[in-house]
């Protein structure tokens, strides 16, 4: 058999109909598309779902981590620090009953 030329394959592919799309890929008569949107299912892979679940996390974790505020502590200076006015000392324990 001889491959084809140009002209034939041209002839060929007009005279070819696409086939009718299969009755799951069609919308019901009675169902509108907002019922679908809805109710409808989408299958996908599972690695896609669960590639789509982490860059999710990882996307909702950073957007947090960034806008969180950051507490910065009151300045502290040396003028607000007033002496021990009376000092009273507790012994907690002896070195002798530690043994």
């Amino acid at each position: 058999m001889e491959p084809l030329n140009d002209q034939e394959l041209n002839k060929i592919l007009d005279q070819w109909t696409a086939p009718a799309a299969p009755r799951a890929l069609k919308f019901p008569k009675n169902q509108s598309g907002w019922r679908w949107l809805l109710q409808g299912s989408i299958r996908i892979p599972a690695p896609v779902a669960v590639a789509l679940v982490i860059a999710a996390g990882v996307w909702l974790y950073s957007t947090r981590a960034t806008t969180k505020p950051i507490a910065h502590p009151k300045p502290v200076s040396l003028v607000d620090f007033q002496p021990v006015k009376q000092m009273q000392p507790r012994v907690i324990g002896r070195a002798d009953e530690a043994n």
